[in-house]
């Protein structure tokens, strides 16, 4: 006799469910949530001595005391404006220009309202925190639920090898010590990657759900209702053609980029995948909405982001700098070539995704994070910031280091990593004079 291999057949938690040709998960047992926070615990972990990594170091570097260091944390740049709207709410109107400030007139209108909330609960729950303080603890609980979100959500398809490297390498960015900050980049990323971990498991309603969030957390949250909704469409797609009621066409368009016919998949009713596309833009398309009724003028959200410097000129500023860059020969400060070199990094990791042949939702949101990041007109300085959500961008990266077999040589590349992201991190909030 001789013995056969067969490819497991996993089913579903919900009732008639079945996915074909996919081994066990970690979350696909009676208890998902404990399976899953078990399965990302060396991910967590790495992550967090990382994340303690650069906060030493940032302590260590800095000239001033421990107090003013961490309070430079929760307060610098746009830390401030979280901390002011959870504190007294949104302005009623734009405010006039202070002293000595150029003449520039500036609202916390133009920041979204989730992670100030998150701030507001913990002060409430907590009273005896400082703002400041419970400004720190939101960002960092946040960041932990994001490096989970990413391991949950890159394990599914490439197994929690990657998932765990991916999660370190998210945490070791050259921007991660925003994720230790009082920023609302982590509590974006958590809804982003758990949005897609829930269109992966195909629980729609949920994406739908995490989608809005994310709409109400950043200007980007476009980006994660595009993934979703990129993604409920092929769902849809996939559902008419197998009931035979697609056009031809677009089954031959479907064998071609699956790369044959791929094995068949019970799906569930159509209306939750179109619910989740129509739930997934309004929590953006809501802010700016209530941001126009706040000041009476239906334009209202994008002069407020222009008084910001954001506005999106399809990458003609980005241009300008780059052309800045490497045509003058005068002094630049350390991050001008940092986050040149991420933009242009961001740029070749999205083409190896691409051949990579992501799930579709990973593809779409690192495309239009990118997109956004380039077209963006904001300070040069903020846009490796931008990029932190995009953590699909991660995964070429974390994919080729699950296949040394060096484990020295690994070591090696990681800690030297964790290192520079920590030195870094203390420069860009100590010493750099422009916004993280």
């Amino acid at each position: 006799m001789t013995a056969s291999t067969s490819v497991p057949v996993q089913r579903d938690s919900r009732p008639g469910r079945r996915v074909i040709g996919r081994r066990p998960q970690a979350g696909d047992g009676p208890n998902p949530v404990l399976e899953s926070l078990r399965a990302a615990t060396p991910a967590l972990l790495l992550f967090m001595a990382a994340r303690v990594v650069g906060l030493v170091v940032l302590l260590a570097v800095s000239r001033r005391s421990v107090g003013y260091t961490v309070h430079r944390l929760a307060v610098h740049w746009d830390a401030y404006w979280y901390l002011d709207i959870a504190r007294h709410g949104y302005d009623h109107a734009i405010r006039a220009a202070l002293p000595g400030d150029g003449g520039h007139r500036y609202t916390n209108l133009a920041f979204f309202p989730v992670y100030p909330v998150l701030i507001r609960v913990l002060h409430t729950l907590l009273p005896v925190v400082p703002w400041g303080a419970a400004g720190l603890v939101t960002a960092g609980l946040c960041s932990v639920v994001a490096a989970w979100g990413i391991h949950a959500a890159v394990a599914h398809r490439y197994g929690s090898r990657v998932g765990t490297l991916a999660a370190l390498l998210w945490g070791i960015g050259p921007t991660a010590v925003i994720e230790s900050a009082g920023y609302s980049e982590s509590a974006f990323t958590a809804l982003a990657a758990w949005a897609l971990f829930a269109v992966l498991k195909r629980r729609w309603l949920t994406a739908g759900l995490l989608s809005l969030l994310a709409g109400l957390t950043r200007p980007t949250g476009v980006a994660v209702a595009a993934a979703v909704i990129a993604a409920a469409a092929l769902e849809v797609w996939e559902t008419l053609r197998e009931r035979g009621t697609s056009p031809a066409w677009l089954d031959r368009l479907h064998r071609f980029a699956a790369g044959g016919n791929p094995a068949p998949v019970v799906r569930g009713p159509l209306w939750r995948p179109l619910t989740a596309a129509l739930m997934s833009p309004l929590g953006w398309l809501g802010f700016v909405a209530w941001t126009g009724l706040r000041l009476h003028r239906w334009n209202a959200y994008f002069r407020i982001q222009a008084l910001w410097k954001s506005r999106f000129d399809f990458g003609h500023t980005t241009a300008a700098d780059f052309k800045m860059l490497f045509t003058r020969n005068t002094p630049v400060n350390l991050y001008v070539p940092v986050v040149a070199i991420v933009l242009i990094a961001a740029a070749v990791l999205l083409v190896a995704t691409i051949a990579q042949r992501q799930p579709l939702p990973f593809l779409v949101l690192s495309l239009v994070m990118v997109a956004i990041t380039v077209g963006d007109a904001a300070y040069f300085s903020c846009r490796a910031r931008f990029l932190l959500p995009a953590f699909p961008l991660l995964l070429p990266l974390a994919s080729g280091l699950s296949r040394t077999r060096n484990r020295t040589v690994l070591v090696a590349v990681l800690v030297s990593a964790t290192a520079v992201s920590a030195l870094y991190g203390a420069y860009v909030f100590l010493y750099a004079p422009s916004p993280p």
